[in-house]
């Protein structure tokens, strides 16, 4: 039967498809790392990897394996976090996308200790590709993102809308516009989110699919830091209007929809499929759907 040192090496070895990869993530040598593959495949008398000189590929085996050896870790997760913390509080991991955790989920957090003061929550503040792969290692119980998430791993459902306008200087010339449309934005220079982001995966695919080049000047994580370089008209951009609305920046910057080009979307609650939906994640959904504008 397979050691949960064998399923971790397993999995580290699937993700990188790299046996010195793999080793360097688990401070293991890479013989080390081999040896334990090699044990598994002979326990199961199957092969898990076929072997080429630079990589590594799964085998239909390999993946099934893969499958099942992440069901066992984050059950086993789940056990050692409930286990570890005292039946007086109801531990809470959420992961929340970078526009929500700067607009809205200290208000979601303070309301859910209001109600519910036995929950403790711990936040972790990435981008939606981050927050995926947090949840497929069983490290977040529950997330609120704005991107989409498409693993068949991870439950996903939509909680609340959202809408992206673009943003730009008083100075810009599209403040003598009254109507701005997606043929007006080729060749714009923008400041942007970073890839992986909810915002600019929206954002990218729209252009795309207008047939639109423009430029990325700057790339940041920081809404703040894109509101910034947008008032002093270094590019224009993209952003949620819950930004906007919780930024005192109306005298220096313009808000704007695009008339052919809406970018309405949704946030989105995840958690991943084999983690049983508690009674906190439930409390943490009641408290972001009151938050719905």
């Amino acid at each position: 039967m397979a050691t949960l040192k064998q399923l971790r090496t397993f999995t580290a070895v699937a993700e990188t498809l790299k046996m010195s990869e793999a080793a360097k993530r688990l401070y293991l040598s890479q013989p080390t790392v081999s040896q334990i593959i090699a044990d598994l495949e002979k326990e199961y008398e199957t092969t898990f990897f076929k072997r080429y000189p630079k990589r590594l590929e799964l085998t239909p085996m390999g993946k099934l394996f893969w499958d099942r050896a992440l069901n066992v870790l984050n059950s086993y997760e789940t056990l050692n976090q409930s286990m570890k913390n005292s039946a007086v509080i109801r531990p809470l991991r959420i992961g929340v996308t970078l526009t929500i955790g700067d607009t809205m989920i200290s208000d979601i957090i303070e309301k859910l200790k209001k109600s519910h003061p036995d929950i403790s929550c711990s936040v972790f503040i990435e981008n939606t590709k981050i927050l995926e792969n947090r949840l497929i290692h069983n490290e977040l119980d529950i997330a609120l993102v704005e991107g989409v998430i498409l693993n068949d791993k991870i439950h996903t459902e939509p909680i609340m809308e959202d809408e992206l306008q673009l943003i730009y200087s008083k100075d810009h010339p599209f403040s003598g516009k009254d109507v701005i449309r997606a043929e007006d934005l080729y060749n714009c220079e923008f400041i942007l989110r970073e890839i992986g982001s909810g915002t600019r995966s929206i954002f990218e695919n729209l252009m795309q699919a207008h047939h639109i080049p423009y430029c990325v000047k700057w790339e940041s994580y920081s809404g703040s830091a894109i509101l910034d370089g947008v008032s002093k008209n270094l590019g224009i951009g993209v952003i949620s209007t819950r930004y906007v609305k919780s930024a005192s920046r109306s005298d220096v910057l313009h808000t704007h929809p695009i008339k052919d080009m809406p970018m309405n979307r949704y946030f989105y609650l995840c958690y991943n499929v084999c983690h049983s939906f508690n009674s906190q994640m439930a409390d943490f959904k009641d408290a972001a759907k009151s938050m719905e504008q």
